[in-house]
């Protein structure tokens, strides 16, 4: 098997099966499988409507134990030389999963290799700080400080290799944590411009007070782990 996508599903399934869908109508040519692990959603798709995708394992969490955990759940049930960490409420719009292969096999050291994240109306997708942004600009591949958790591609036993998502994570910035990680530990992060995927953004999360909350939390531990240990 050459790739795993992984995908975590809370509370999405109209989402999570139009990625599905459009995952499974452009990927050829290459061998891979899907697991979707769902964090206790209490909105979740029908089984038969799952039934025509092949090679998809779903795993079933009896309580919401996070982003991270699940993606490394996940992982850890995958057989694929490498990994796609993939967000639900993203859309295929061509053969990206053999196009990301393709283009890691001549990347030394590779940590994550990321896709250009287009919003629905096909207009670049940018993260980061108005200051950081400036990395992304332009048309050739290049490395970066860091890549959104929204779809991230790389070898497994280099996810592996550095424990994956920091369980001590809920919500918010297991990616900058991990892209951290990596970084420090020799290993590039790029960013192939010319691969696009769409990114709709927000699927499962809707702004609260909780939410505010918990990305003070995960911002608080991300600067006490990698800045004043």
């Amino acid at each position: 098997m050459k790739v795993s996508v992984v995908l975590v599903h809370y509370n999405t399934p109209d989402l999570l099966l139009n990625c599905l869908k459009s995952l499974y109508a452009f990927t050829a040519g290459i061998s891979f499988e899907v697991i979707v692990v769902d964090n206790a959603s209490q909105n979740r798709p029908e089984p038969q409507r799952l039934g025509d995708f092949q090679r998809l394992t779903w795993i079933q969490n009896e309580t919401n134990v996070g982003f991270g955990v699940a993606n490394n759940q996940g992982v850890g049930m995958a057989t694929g030389d490498y990994v796609f960490l993939l967000n639900t409420d993203t859309l295929f719009t061509d053969n990206l999963i053999k196009a990301l292969y393709d283009k890691a096999q001549g990347i030394d050291k590779l940590g994550i290799l990321a896709p250009r994240l287009l919003n629905h109306d096909l207009s670049v997708q940018y993260y980061g700080s108005m200051f950081g942004r400036f990395q992304y600009l332009g048309k050739k591949d290049r490395a970066v400080s860091f890549i959104s958790g929204a779809a991230m591609f790389m070898k497994r036993t280099v996810y592996q290799s550095v424990g994956g998502f920091d369980p001590a994570y809920f919500f918010y910035n297991e990616d900058l944590d991990l892209c951290t990680t990596l970084r420090r530990a020799g290993n590039k992060l790029i960013y192939s411009p010319s691969l696009t995927l769409i990114h709709l953004g927000g699927g499962s999360t809707k702004p609260s007070k909780a939410l505010k909350k918990q990305a003070l939390i995960s911002s608080g531990y991300y600067l006490k782990k990698h800045f004043f240990r």
